[in-house]
């Protein structure tokens, strides 16, 4: 999709979003007094729950409500709906409750308003994926076939909410395919010209490299007359899915995005925003820490921190701390976690720990010690990383960063602790690598924030 189309389609969706929650208000407040609000209720409830509702929009942005990936996902999609409603709600109930100013504090119309949100935008998103979501498509041709953008060619298949139809496949030069394919396979002794024309195609995918063979680029100078974009797969595959395509972890990748790319300005600010808030923070964690203590020693045998060495900048270790959440010895009963298992070794109230991030409050002293930052990709153990290194190419790449408590892979993977799942957190951490940012960390910070409050946890 162009940018335009997908601007158009945020758009909609954002308004859609909008008109429901004000249409919401309205049936609450009909439904409470079984009938048409007058205009001097409309207009007592209008400005606080506008308010409100401007803050919830926010709170939907940063909870990923918008995010194209995961709106065709209804059950996925609704439990994140309903986990975001929940926390816009008890905000509301501060807001109604501790701003005397508003003269309301609406029980059964905040309760009646929340309801019927949550059944009208979960329909609306089921209208937009079924009807307005093919009415903005960008038609694709892939021109270079590998496995992998046949995959992603797949991904789009299967996503139509992404607003993207997979016309046709275009062999580069010496390519073949044996398996049979559910799109259009264009040999490569064929026009260029006329295959855009025959599946009128809006946006060429070319493989990378391709652009840098004077064949190719003759062939791409000759279709500008035809308006179609031209746009390199990794560029493609990045905006999509926010990794880094595996095809691109070589040599050349790192030289060309990462030496000598060192944003000292920004690595600077963000340790003095790091110590800013360890210092913070620092107070109510000691305050907590005697009581966190306590329940962890009724739990069972163990110490209260629990350190374990872990592999930071540049391949240096350190004591990374934590408030023990497993039972004594926990780390001599099995190594990888495994997805779908459920981890016997977790003490009551370490799961709780673990579920609401309390257990990594005392990394707070690692970040102080610069060991650590707020965000970044995860510290792994040596032994972890030894293997890694084997079996993922350029795995120590990860350590060109400082590690974090949360990171980009956290915010978009559901299960990061799986060894299966290891060559993928590598493509996300490499794109944060690349892309590190203030906005960027903001957003992974208030993703994780509402994670936190909503109590989904890890």
């Amino acid at each position: 999709m162009n940018g335009f189309g997908k601007k158009l389609k945020l758009t909609v969706l954002f308004g859609g979003d909008t008109a429901i929650l004000y249409l919401s208000l309205y049936l609450a407040l009909t439904i409470r007094n079984l009938e048409f609000p007058e205009t001097i209720i409309w207009q007592q409830h209008l400005y606080p729950f506008s308010i409100a509702f401007g803050i919830w929009l926010i709170v939907f942005i940063i909870a990923g409500l918008y995010d194209l990936r995961i709106i065709k996902n209804e059950s996925k999609f609704l439990e994140k709906l309903i986990r975001t409603i929940i926390f816009n709600a008890l905000f509301a109930i501060l807001v109604f409750y501790l701003i005397p100013s508003f003269r309301i504090t609406p029980k059964t119309n905040l309760f009646l308003t929340l309801i019927l949100s949550t059944i009208l935008i979960f329909g609306w998103r089921l209208i937009f994926n079924s009807f307005l979501s093919a009415a903005v498509k960008n038609r694709v041709l892939f021109f270079g076939m590998t496995p992998e953008v046949i995959a992603m060619a797949d991904y789009l298949k299967y996503n139509p909410q992404l607003g993207y139809e997979t016309t046709a496949m275009m062999l580069a030069e010496k390519e073949e395919y044996l398996n049979p394919l559910p799109y259009k396979v264009f040999a490569f002794d064929q026009s260029l010209k006329h295959v855009i024309s025959d599946t009128a195609s809006d946006t060429i995918i070319v493989s990378e490299n391709i652009k840098e063979n004077k064949t190719f680029v003759k062939m791409f100078f000759e279709i500008i007359p035809l308006g179609a974009a031209i746009i390199d797969f990794p560029e493609f595959y990045e905006s999509i899915t926010g990794k880094i395509p595996i095809s691109l972890i070589q040599e050349v990748w790192f030289l060309e995005h990462l030496v000598g790319g060192k944003k000292r300005v920004f690595e600077l600010f963000k340790r003095i925003n790091d110590i800013a808030i360890s210092i913070l923070l620092l107070i109510p964690t000691l305050a907590i820490t005697p009581f966190v203590a306590l329940l962890i020693k009724l739990s069972g045998e163990g110490p209260v921190f629990y350190r374990q060495t872990r592999v930071g900048y540049h391949g240096k270790e350190f004591w990374l701390l934590k408030f023990r959440s497993m039972i004594k010895d926990a780390d001599k009963m099995s190594g990888f976690k495994k997805t779908g298992e459920q981890d016997f070794r977790y003490t009551k109230i370490g799961l709780f720990l673990r579920k609401s991030y309390l257990d990594e409050l005392p990394q707070i002293w690692n970040i102080l010690k610069g060991e650590m930052s707020f965000v970044g990709p995860r510290p792994e153990r040596p032994e972890y990383v030894s293997d890694l290194k084997k079996n993922i190419p350029f795995y120590e790449m990860r350590l060109l960063v400082t590690p974090g408590i949360t990171g980009w892979a956290q915010t978009n993977m559901e299960d990061d602790a799986s060894v299966e799942d290891a060559p993928e957190k590598m493509q996300y951490d490499l794109f944060y690598i690349k892309n590190q940012s203030f906005l960027l960390d903001l957003n992974i910070i208030l993703k994780t924030i509402l994670t936190i409050l909503s109590r989904s946890g890890r």
